[in-house]
């Protein structure tokens, strides 16, 4: 992982901090190793890590990129980080938050694999 931005290295601070940027960084690498390394190389994918320097934030959309790559499997995944690294583009975004992933991700995704998506964090939370 690239090294993180001030604010971010002081959020990561201390013991417990180090172990839960370290947990995240597992999560990370085990999404990752799920849809086979594929994308970590393409100019979309390293835009969108740009746009995300907080790790948890990275986390929060890998989690939803993990969870369509298994839906998908391959070009349609290719063609939503292309529609993402434009989103980004379109509205001049240097960094994003949660709202905005959301936003993002609501914007490009058919209804029925963003309900899909959703429907399991919302049943999560009550």
């Amino acid at each position: 992982m690239a090294e993180l931005q001030e604010k971010y290295q002081i959020k990561y601070k201390g013991r417990k901090g180090r172990k839960r940027l370290q947990e995240i960084e597992g999560a990370l690498n085990q999404i990752r190793q799920g849809m086979g390394n594929v994308y970590d190389d393409c100019e979309e994918m390293r835009l969108l890590e740009t746009c995300m320097p907080d790790p948890e934030l990275l986390l929060y959309f890998m989690r939803y990129l993990g969870e369509l790559d298994a839906f998908w499997h391959g070009a349609e995944t290719y063609g939503l980080l292309r529609l993402c690294a434009a989103w980004v583009r379109e509205h001049e975004a240097a960094e994003l938050s949660q709202p905005d992933v959301d936003d993002m991700l609501e914007s490009l995704l058919p209804s029925a694999e963003w309900g899909h998506l959703v429907r399991p964090a919302q049943e999560g939370a009550q």
